[in-house]
């Protein structure tokens, strides 16, 4: 594996996104825990956002994030979220970084006490200090004490226990610097051991779960020049793995290059990409004549798949200017433009559209003059209009600017675009490219349905941000009727409400007006009944190995080895992949990992949002055969949310279109 240079001046661009992000969490927590009655116990929560921040950057990274969260806290609830902050800062900060330089409990142990002892002698010096402070405090102890005590004397079994009480509290008041120094020594070492037992668990417990898919900062003294790139007999293979991912490859990316690559899932494309990025290979020699320069003015740019994760600004014009070299200039005008975002510099990111958040994260990469730019299949999560717009923009790169540019695709309009293809696959039977279908048209009324009634939409209507100046309609109007057995595509542009729509019918989002029923009741009463595959398939795993994952979606023992290799077949994937972690799955592999959970459980309808995007052509038509194969025999409602539509004819006989939260009826009426 590559070593990580060492870091050092100002904050990078990464870690000030970071240490944004954890001071969010940390003063939303710490606001929390101020507000609600009883939440005092969010406090030790809000340590675990700093102590990963300590963990993996500097402490001038814990440094900016304290300071953001305190500003926040305070002006959020006064002085006490401030003080929440500070106390998380300290005891995470404290954990995160003995952690990083490798420390045990007895250094632990040890740095509580010093951290008792001078909390404690500031405490002591303060009071010392403020008199009157000192005595309104002992006062208030004093009047609580009393007021114990009279009531204990009333009871003549326990009458010489509260005058116990009041000598003990008076003599403690009496002698005040030791007893404040003795509780606070005790106290601070024991909060800072517990602190200690529970965040060093979970630190080591992120620390074995490999990031398998990381972009690597690799240690190169050389100028920045990535390409041309050489690989021969270049193979690579991850950790606890019993073979290589990709390889032999023999390949050249030379400068001013379009190239496609192409490839089944599991062909190994995103572990190309991590080689062009910077990771090294396991065998055979990868030669540039420079080094990669990821994310350097003049080195490599990386677009994925999911523009959300790469956006970061909050303004259009600041997203592309984020983390450009002190004194570099660049014309945003001319690079939004270029990617066809013209006069959008002002727009708040938040509002754009899949396609224009895409084309976004490409303008940034190019503000970067990059020699080589990597686009890991840019188009699957958007809709065919946003497609278009973003591959007439790639196909012109190459002209425009002194760079090569590798573009990983399913798609074979967007491989002919290039100027080489490089397949992958290595299996005859496995190298047909996706074909790209036009939107159908709307071919029934919402209302009708085939089989006995199961789901149904009356009045449904959604709005975000209700009662804020932020409020958005999402959907609106909506009257729809699906029947068992029913297949039903749904269709529309990013932002028409189809997502919205999905969750809704899910029972995991309650409509603000109108009903959504299952059965006749409720379906947000009935979560599970109906199942959803989401968009982004890693963020819907929640364990750490397949089979795991797929025995806790389905609900059964993880050492059934059977239903899980049952399940794992019935998606088409080999039951080897059982054991895998799921980091080293491909995007594709991943989204049939969570429908293999899903399918296990036995829902009565099965929700599929893009269930399509990342697959090849024979994943995609494995799946929709076995999907079409449930509905007719089983009869399995499935419903998809789609903007890929070619294959899905014999799935989803019916298909509605929705329009800026309202479905279009067949005729073309709203």
């Amino acid at each position: 594996m590559s070593t990580a240079p060492r870091i050092t001046g100002p904050l990078q661009p990464g870690e000030l996104a970071h240490a944004a992000v954890m001071a969010a969490l940390c003063s939303a927590i710490a606001v929390s825990a101020v507000v609600l009655p009883f939440g005092a116990g969010l406090l030790m929560l809000g340590t675990v956002p700093m102590a990963l921040l300590a963990y993996r950057h500097r402490l001038r990274a814990l440094g900016a994030g304290t300071v953001a969260a305190t500003i926040v806290a305070f002006l959020a609830v006064g002085m006490g979220g401030p003080c929440v902050v500070v106390i998380n800062a300290y005891l995470g900060g404290l954990v995160g970084l003995l952690k990083r330089r490798g420390k045990g409990v007895p250094t632990a142990f040890a740095a509580a006490l010093v951290a008792g002892t001078v909390f404690a002698l500031c405490l002591t010096a303060l009071l010392t200090v403020l008199v009157r402070l000192r005595d309104l405090i002992f006062d208030t102890v004093s009047a609580y004490t009393d007021g114990i005590g009279n009531l204990i004397s009333v009871v003549p079994v326990i009458a010489p226990f509260g005058k116990w009480m009041r000598d003990a509290v008076a003599l403690l008041m009496h002698h005040w610097p030791v007893f404040i120094i003795t509780t606070s020594i005790v106290s601070i070492t024991l909060v800072n051991m517990v602190g200690w037992w529970a965040l060093s668990r979970m630190l080591t417990r992120l620390g074995g779960v490999p990031d398998v898919h990381q972009l690597d900062r690799v240690a190169d003294d050389r100028p920045v020049e990535p390409v041309p790139a050489t690989f021969r007999d270049v193979c690579f293979r991850y950790p606890d793995c019993d073979q290589d991912a990709v390889g032999p490859l023999d390949l050249t990316v030379v400068p001013g290059e379009h190239l496609a690559v192409t490839g089944a899932n599991g062909s190994g494309k995103t572990t190309l990409m991590l080689l062009l990025s910077g990771r090294r290979p396991t065998s055979g020699t990868l030669e540039r004549p420079g080094s990669v320069g990821l994310g350097q003015f003049g080195g490599t740019a990386v677009v994925m798949q999911h523009p959300e994760s790469q956006v970061l600004g909050t303004r259009v014009v600041d997203d592309v200017v984020w983390g450009l070299p002190p004194g570099v200039a660049t014309d945003v005008d001319r690079l939004l433009a270029e990617v066809g975002l013209a006069g959008l510099g002002e727009r708040d990111t938040g509002g754009l559209s899949g396609g224009e958040l895409q084309r976004l994260a490409v303008a940034a990469a190019l503000a970067r003059e990059p020699r080589l730019l990597i686009a890991d299949e840019i188009t699957s999560m958007v809709d065919q209009t946003g497609r278009d717009t973003v591959i007439k923009m790639l196909t012109g790169l190459t002209q425009h600017h002194d760079m090569a540019l590798v573009h990983i695709t399913h798609y074979d309009d967007e491989a002919k675009t290039a100027d080489r293809v490089f397949n992958l696959t290595g299996n005859d039977d496995n190298v047909d490219m996706v074909i790209t279908a036009p939107a159908p048209a709307a071919n029934c009324v919402p209302g009708h349905h085939a089989g006995n009634k199961l789901l149904e939409l009356n009045g449904v209507g959604h709005r975000y941000g209700c009662g804020t100046p932020w409020a958005s309609t999402a959907l609106h109007g909506i009257d729809l009727v699906i029947g068992e057995g029913d297949g039903v595509l749904i269709h529309g542009l990013n932002g028409s409400g189809k997502s919205t729509l999905a969750w809704i019918m899910a029972g995991l989002l309650a409509p603000t007006i109108g009903s959504c029923l299952l059965d006749g009741k409720p379906v947000s009463d009935q979560v599970g009944a109906v199942a959803i595959s989401f968009q982004a398939a890693r963020l819907q795993m929640m364990r750490s190995r397949v089979d795991l994952e797929i025995a806790s979606a389905a609900g059964f023992d993880h050492h059934d080895d059977g239903r899980v290799q049952q399940a794992l077949a019935a998606v088409g994937l080999d039951p080897a992949l059982a054991g895998r972690r799921v980091d080293q799955l491909s995007g594709g592999q991943m989204r049939r990992v969570v429908l293999a959970g899903l399918l296990a459980r036995g829902p009565r309808a099965i929700i599929l949002d893009e269930p399509l995007a990342g697959l090849d052509v024979a994943s995609r038509r494995g799946l929709l055969a076995l999907l079409a194969d449930l509905r007719r025999n089983t009869g399995l409602t499935v419903i998809v949310i789609s903007h890929d539509f070619s294959g899905l004819e014999q799935l989803c006989p019916r298909t509605l279109h929705l329009h800026e939260g309202s479905l279009i009826s067949a005729g073309g009426a709203l």
